[in-house]
Order: C-alpha cells, then structure tokens, then sequence
C-alpha cells in the first residue's frame, strides 16, 4: 500500500510540474514573440491575452489551474449575474471553507487531512472568483488589484485570517501528534571497562539509535517562524506588485508608454516577476498543501526554517535592486 501511494505521488508530482513547466514556457513565449501591448484582435488569439504585472507574480497553481477554473466557471454559471452575489460575499464564503478545511488538516487521520487539503485548495479557488466576479461585474479585463477599496481591505482579512487559521491547524496537529526525530546512544561492550572507553571509546563503544518526540516549544517556534515568513511573504509580494504596477502599467506623463512595454520586456524583469511567482505567500500555501497532502509537514517547515529565510531574502534583495536599477533608467539615469 505504502508503495503504490509513492508511486502515485511520484507521478502526480511529475504531471503537475510538466503541465506547470508547460504552461510557463508557453505563456513567456507569447511574451517574447507579442511583447506588452497588443490589440484586441491579436489578443483573441492568444492562449493568455492578459499579462499584466499581477498575473506574471500569481504562483503556478492559482495562474494556470485555478485562475482558468473560476473563470470557465463563471461564464458557464452566471455567478456574476446572481443578484447578492458579491465578491465581499464570496470572500466570506472562502474564509468559512478554510474553516471547514482547518477542521480536517488537524485530524489524526491522514484520508481525513488530504480531504482538509482539497477543501483548502477549494479555498484558493474561491479567493481568485471574488476576484472573477469582481472584474465582470465593473466590466473590467486587467487583472489588477484595487488597493485602497473596500472590496481589497475586505479580500485582505480573509486571506489573512484564513492563512494564520491552517498555520494554527498545524501547530495543533503537531502538538497533538508530534513528530519523531532519532536520537543517538553510546553503549559500552563490555559493562566492566568504563575506564579503558575513557581512552579507546572509538573501539569499546557501539552506537544504537531510539525515536523520540520533538519538544513542543521547538514546534512552535519552527511553526511560529513559517508563520511570520508567510505574512512578510505576503506584505512584500504585494509591495512590488503595487511598484511595478504603477512603473510600468499606469499611464503616466513622466513616461511613455513605449518606454513602459520596452522595460516590461526586458528579460531581467521577467526573472524577477517570475521569482515571486515561487516566492509568494500563496506558493507558499500550496507547498504547504502538498506537503500536508503527502504527510511531510514537518520536514517542509523545517525547510522553511533552515532555507526559506534565505532564499526570500535572495529575492527581496535582487528585485529591489532591480527596481532601483528599473526607476533610474526610467528617470534617465
């Protein structure tokens, strides 16, 4: 049984990444060979006819399988068209299915914590619908977010609140369950040569192992650390996504449009973009479902804590160099 369940990860992993490699490929190609601006006719034949600043720093899952997914299901559905349904109500409803989810993913059970995960990723579709609905209810095609308005305040506090809920599902679960970790033993051969091991322990000693439990305070510090990675994860992605929102994609006197496109195009930008696309807080969760999925919550956030503060820090310094470099070529620097 446990051989067909790696067999089956294995697999699932490998034609989620090939259809996810696909996807990028596919989608930067149309960047190379169409650029930034097109129009409406071009756009008609292109398999992404949105690229704006935003959609380039969605993680994978959201931009390639959720995204579509919402919005098939809006124009076959009429979401948008039934009267009370608003995005601030479908934000509601995503926050109440990370609760119903959050209920699960603490279960001893690994079927029932898979079954948590799917409501989880159920979750993150519902937060890209608000969105969906949002832009056909304005009639609006940029896939943009509206800082400042009531609906992204809204939108906000239940992606916050249903973040901290599966970080608390999961520092629960691992106080109700702790992981083991190995602990190495030295033992004497020979019970009566304690004094000789003082001197020879490389040969009149053996090493045996045991399996103990991890200290509760160190899961909740390790615990407590993902959770602090994944808010600033999420303050800083939305940080460059406003930056580069208002450099490259709001009209503006100071430059033209085609200096705009020309930096949006360059291939230092597209790096950048992309890094986020791995590096956000929503990456971030979607690792996480998957490791909860595969039963190795714990080896990803020790992950997270031994690696993930340095590779965000690798991307927090290189794409705000990039954008210090981006603004004094723009200014004529």
């Amino acid at each position: 049984m446990a051989g067909c369940e790696e067999s089956f990860g294995f697999y699932f992993i490998f034609v989620l990444l090939t259809y996810l490699l696909w996807m990028d490929l596919s989608f930067f190609d149309e960047l190379a060979v169409y650029g930034s601006s097109y129009n409406a006719t071009t756009a008609s034949k292109m398999m992404f006819p949105v690229k704006s600043v935003k959609l380039r720093m969605t993680e994978h899952i959201d931009h390639y399988i959720n995204l579509p997914l919402m919005e098939v299901t809006n124009e076959k559905l009429g979401i948008s068209n039934i009267p009370g349904v608003t995005p601030n109500v479908i934000s509601g409803l995503h926050f109440f299915c990370a609760i119903i989810a959050c209920k699960f993913i603490v279960s001893d059970r690994l079927t029932l914590r898979r079954v948590g995960c799917v409501l989880y990723e159920l979750r993150n579709a519902l937060d890209l619908l608000d969105g969906v609905v949002y832009r056909a209810q304005a009639h609006k095609k940029q896939f943009v977010s509206g800082w400042g308005s009531s609906g992204y305040l809204v939108d906000a506090a239940m992606d916050f609140a249903g973040g901290f809920l599966l970080g608390f599902s999961i520092g629960v679960f691992l106080q109700r369950y702790p992981p083991m970790r190995r602990v190495r033993h030295k033992k004497d051969i020979e019970a009566g040569k304690s004094l000789i091991t003082d001197h020879y322990s490389g040969k009149n000693e053996k090493t045996s192992y045991s399996f103990v439990h991890i200290d509760r305070r160190t899961i909740n510090f390790v615990t407590f650390m993902a959770v602090v990675q994944t808010v600033a994860r999420s303050g800083f992605w939305d940080y460059y996504v406003r930056s580069y929102h208002e450099l490259l994609e709001v009209p503006s006197a100071q430059y033209s449009k085609e200096l705009q496109s020309e930096v949006l195009n360059y291939r230092s930008t597209w790096i950048v973009m992309w890094l986020w696309k791995i590096s956000s807080a929503d990456a971030f969760f979607e690792f996480t479902i998957l490791a909860i999925l595969f039963d190795k919550i714990w080896v990803w956030l020790r992950s997270v804590f031994y690696i993930g503060f340095f590779q965000f820090a690798a991307v927090l310094v290189l794409s705000q160099l990039h954008l210090m470099e981006v603004r004094r070529y723009m200014n004529g620097g």
